[in-house]
């Protein structure tokens, strides 16, 4: 692992002999502002496959956010999506772990109380509590077109698996946030490059998040995970760092997120993924593999 930084945890890593899967966030690490998944990442993909690896996405999208990458990377899975309420494999959900009603309908109130547009994810559905021009760029570009508000769509609202409230102030976000917790529900603030200046608050019930679902996948695969290498730049990416047996942070990352890694690369345009996963790549096909034997990376 010697072309990647030491971070906060670096002193603390101890991994499995090998690794076995790679899970990467979408926004912010496999891709930036200009919404594609650039060659040299798409290559570096293609390397790890090669070699053997399961690699897949663990993002706050529905699957139908990352329809573009797939067809980039034209990867099996598992996939973590809907910021970990939901693991897919070959095309298909594998475990889920929704809201309730009376969870769901919670968040809708704290949503007409305080004014604020939020978003209704099902497996196959996107519902939207009103149609506002100001999120368009959002569903065409980022998430798929609503198929309706939620009053126009009970029957869908009703297999809500993750929710998402939209904030646009730091002052707003912090309240939202302060107010799902004492809910006893799980909020995980995500920007998206394509939306600068929003933040989407991913909101799902206490047993869904990334750290879960690398949990949930480690169990279906048959692996540990220490096998599990994870690679995030956002608040909702920690807990899938503190699951897997290597972290490694982009470069630009939250604080919280370096601290939380045990690794970090470069950023997201200059294909800091690309840079992770031959790291990866090289640490799998060693004939010494292991974290005794890897260098330090200082």
């Amino acid at each position: 692992m010697t072309t990647l930084r030491a971070a906060g945890r670096r002193d603390s890593w101890a991994p499995a002999d090998r690794p076995a899967l790679v899970l990467l966030d979408v926004d912010g690490t496999l891709m930036g502002p200009t919404r594609v998944v650039t060659d040299g990442v798409v290559a570096a993909v293609g390397r790890a496959v090669a070699a053997g690896l399961l690699v897949g996405f663990a993002t706050g999208r529905p699957v139908s956010g990352v329809a573009e990458a797939q067809s980039q990377l034209n990867l099996d899975g598992p996939h973590v999506v809907l910021n970990g309420a939901q693991v897919r494999k070959n095309g298909a959900a594998v475990r889920s772990w929704p809201m309730s009603a009376e969870q769901r309908q919670q968040v809708l109130d704290l949503c007409a109380e305080r004014d604020l547009y939020a978003e209704l994810y099902t497996t196959d559905s996107l519902l939207v509590t009103a149609f506002d021009r100001r999120y368009e760029s959002h569903w065409t570009e980022v998430i798929g077109m609503p198929a309706g508000t939620v009053d126009e769509r009970p029957d869908l609202a009703a297999q809500t698996i993750k929710m998402t409230m939209v904030t646009t102030t730091d002052e707003e976000r912090a309240a939202v946030v302060a107010a799902i917790e004492q809910l006893g529900l799980t909020p995980g603030p995500a920007t998206s490059p394509v939306t600068p200046g929003l933040t989407y608050i991913n909101i799902t019930s206490p047993e869904a998040n990334k750290g879960n679902a690398v949990r949930a996948i480690a169990e279906l695969e048959g692996i540990t995970t220490d096998e599990v290498v994870a690679i995030g730049d956002g608040a909702n990416d920690l807990p899938m760092l503190q699951a897997a047996g290597t972290a490694i942070a982009m470069g630009g990352a939250e604080p919280s997120v370096a601290a939380a890694s045990h690794f970090e690369v470069a950023g997201v345009e200059e294909d800091g993924a690309a840079q992770a996963l031959d790291a990866v790549v090289a640490w799998a096909s060693s004939e010494h593999a292991g974290g005794a034997s890897t260098s330090s990376a200082r």
